[in-house]
């Protein structure tokens, strides 16, 4: 071999070493970079109880009515055993398979081309729903690594007619069962996508060929059956095995057996009769796409075109396996974004197949000068989208992929739990009497009085109690003795309502409620000392409380209106407080009013005129005060739960007709 070859080898080896080792530092860094900064979904809150009561009770019944497959329970034991109970470990084995994806696209090398794989490398480590998915403990991670696992094993065989990859294909047929019932839909997609796969390979030979190809297919079937007869049944014996022992909780249970039959009749039921308002339209999906993965979406199309023209049996299965997956996922009326997952894998592989084709026309330098800024700002668009998903926008509802999220508030209401126990220790009750409560039992787990009832019982009192908004009036009912309440959005159009009894309040938070107090209000003040408009803090928060994440003076009236979560400049829960002076000039009584979605309330010289407060839909309030000449304190407290968001501080002076207060009467210290 001349010194020329080897140096043209060598530089090919490192070339695919690149295509497959910088995804995957990609996908590492993304995925793990602060994995506990997002609080626990509700499904992963589900999640925690089952493999926690597994790891504590080694107890877990696979129940084919409640829940997904076996799998994510038993291989989360794994980062427990070994790291112990934490956000990073219950979360570690999602993270490493999603790694892992970008990983298993090696094999298809040879098919998608050094370009090719580390394209579509790149589009999964970077994609946004696979990123803020894989760090979520849910299934479809899990099922998308097997589903492509099935794939890649099928093709190494065709390939080398290893017996290998007979055993491997078993395995992961076998784990994909055990994942979620919705393998029956994996599963059709591939036999479909095969057969037209050998179909089309068939056609575009010449009619002379045809015939021979098809009875070929047979007889080598037939030839690799008699030749692998007993690794095909040594796999047959790998699947059933994977699905017995995971199935029946590892020989504990054996009716869960029965449930891989049942799972698939329930399951189909609630796909197509979803009552729990997961029902959306067929064009979901696509907006989805269009608005989150662009350049997979049209890359990927542009790669199924391709792919037919190349005409080879993986480019047209894996064309079909896209297509079929799209649109059978789309006429499913149950919808949830994580699901799209399974949509965005053959995407990705047709994105690489295309940008691979592309880049094997590229021959002059031009070429290159066009195709590689191109190229980077593609991933680097998709990358811009990622970062902010998962690091700044994960519980801001106005993102399709945000879906239900618990809110980030979540860890306001921790704090406080965190400080009462420091008064009176982690054996406290907490009486959790919230019809809403998923994930506090894994955030509440050292907590070995933290009751979860499920509704208000007929005895609730305890020193702290939780409620949701529904069961706030009934609990009020049963309550016995003086409590201070605080309240948090759980998520979207779920409210925590913290009932804290008063002793135990004050002796904890004390020197807060004196911070407080110093502020009130001094309303003898010059003009020279203040300036015009009100200032104003915006925190993340109902409650107004913490650090403000933004603080400036406002230099308009009050008033604003956003219909919906995508026209708000900030996303919900938000809270506002404004502080200042209101300068009387005509002594007499005068109407304060506030329009606000959702609470709102108005303070004059320290004494609550418009109590406007609570999660509602827009309502007016009004509230009445005799005013002498100068300047008077105001403070002014909105905050905004979810849905719409509405503000306007009115007033009716002496004579006149409601308006609003306009901000020449408004002023702030200097």
């Amino acid at each position: 071999m001349s010194m020329e070859s080897r140096e043209e080898q060598h530089k090919l080896r490192i070339q695919l070493l690149i295509a497959f080792f910088v995804p995957i530092f990609i996908a590492s860094l993304i995925r793990f970079w602060d994995v506990d900064l997002r609080p626990l979904h509700s499904d992963e809150g589900v999640n925690s109880f089952f493999l926690l009561n597994l790891y504590n009770n080694n107890y877990y019944h696979y129940d084919p009515s409640n829940y997904h497959g076996p799998f994510l329970y038993y291989i989360g034991l794994i980062p427990f055993y070994i790291l112990g109970i934490s956000d990073f470990s219950f979360r570690l084995m999602p993270i490493l398979f999603g790694i892992m994806v970008v990983a298993l696209l090696y094999p298809l090398r040879r098919r998608i081309g050094k370009m090719g794989l580390l394209t579509t490398g790149l589009l999964i480590a970077i994609s946004p729903a696979n990123s803020f998915f894989s760090r979520d403990t849910i299934h479809e991670t899990y099922l998308v690594f097997f589903s492509l696992a099935v794939v890649v094993s099928f093709f190494l065989y065709s390939e080398t007619r290893k017996s290998r990859y007979i055993y491997f294909a078993a395995a992961s047929i076998a784990s994909v069962v055990t994942i979620k019932e919705t393998y029956i839909i994996t599963f059709i997609i591939y036999a479909i996508s095969l057969a037209i796969a050998y179909l089309y390979e068939m056609v575009s030979l010449s009619k002379g060929s045809r015939l021979p190809y098809f009875k070929g297919i047979f007889s080598a079937f037939a030839s690799d059956c008699k030749k692998y007869k007993y690794a095909i049944v040594i796999s047959v014996g790998i699947f059933l095995l994977i699905n017995f022992l995971f199935y029946s909780s590892f020989l504990t249970y054996y009716k869960g057996i029965h449930g891989i039959l049942t799972t698939l009749a329930i399951w189909s039921k609630t796909g197509m009769h979803d009552k729990g308002g997961h029902a959306k339209p067929f064009i979901y999906y696509f907006k989805v796409l269009y608005k989150f993965e662009l350049p997979i979406l049209v890359l990927g199309i542009a790669g199924f075109y391709y792919a037919f023209r190349r005409g080879n049996k993986f480019t047209v299965f894996v064309s079909l396996w896209a297509i079929l997956t799209y649109i059978i996922y789309s006429l499913i009326p149950y919808k949830t974004p994580w699901l799209i997952l399974n949509i965005i894998l053959p995407f990705s592989i047709l994105a690489g197949i295309f940008v691979n084709g592309i880049f094997g026309i590229v021959k002059k330098r031009w070429h290159f000068a066009i195709f590689y800024p191109i190229y980077i700002c593609i991933i680097g668009f998709i990358c811009y989208q990622s970062i902010m998903l998962n690091f700044k926008n994960y519980d801001d509802e106005r993102y399709e992929l945000v879906y239900v999220q618990t809110k980030r508030d979540v860890y306001n209401l921790l704090d406080r739990m965190k400080s009462l126990s420091n008064s009176c220790g982690k054996n406290m009750v907490i009486n959790i009497v919230s019809k809403e409560y998923w994930p506090l039992p894994w955030y509440f787990r050292e907590y070995k009085n933290a009751r979860f009832w499920g509704n208000v019982i007929d005895n609730p009192n305890a020193p702290v109690i939780l409620v949701d908004k529904s069961g706030e009036n009934k609990l009020k009912e049963k309550l016995k003795g003086n409590y201070k309440k605080e309240r948090f959005v759980f998520r979207p159009g779920v409210w925590l309502v913290a009932y804290i009894q008063k002793g135990l309040y004050n002796a904890v938070y004390g020197k807060e409620a004196e911070s407080k107090a110093a502020t009130l209000p001094i309303t003898k003040v010059s003009k020279n000392e203040l300036e015009s408009g009100l200032s104003g803090k915006y925190y993340y928060n109902i409650e107004c409380i913490g650090t403000p994440f933004l603080s400036k003076v406002e230099n308009k009236a009050i008033s604003f209106t956003y219909n919906d979560e995508t026209q708000k400049p900030y996303r919900s829960p938000f809270g506002i407080e404004w502080e200042g002076y209101l300068h009387i000039t005509q002594k007499g009584v005068y109407q304060f009013a506030t329009k606000s979605d959702d609470g709102s309330v108005v303070y004059i010289d320290g004494n609550l005129v418009v109590d406007n407060d609570d999660l509602h839909a827009l309502r007016h309030i009004s509230g009445v005060a005799s005013l002498d000449e100068g300047f008077h304190h105001v403070r002014i407290k909105y905050f905004d739960g979810g849905g719409g968001a509405v503000m306007e501080f009115l007033w009716t002076p002496p004579g006149g007709s409601e308006s609003l207060v306009p901000v020449h009467v408004l002023f702030h210290k200097k």
